[in-house]
């Protein structure tokens, strides 16, 4: 398994989330983790990754033994930096 760090960015876009919603982005960081297969997918232009959850999208940098969650966010708003 897989360390698991957000950044100040991403954790204060789940405090702001749905509970709901926020324990769907988490759950899904913690599947990736651990090895369990999910709609991940690299994002052109960049070393950056995301993750599908339904609506939402998650942008990670897959380091060796760490994942660092860098946002998370609706998918309009989550590309535009």
């Amino acid at each position: 398994m897989k360390k698991i760090a957000y950044s100040k960015a991403a954790t204060k876009a789940l405090r702001k989330m749905q509970p709901k919603r926020a324990a769907a982005i988490v759950a899904r960081v913690e599947a990736f983790a651990n090895g369990e297969s999910v709609d991940l997918k690299k994002l052109q232009g960049s070393e950056f990754f995301r993750i599908r959850v339904g609506q939402d999208r998650v942008i990670i940098d897959d380091q060796t033994m760490q994942v660092l969650v860098i946002k998370a966010g609706p998918r309009g708003d989550i590309y535009n930096e």
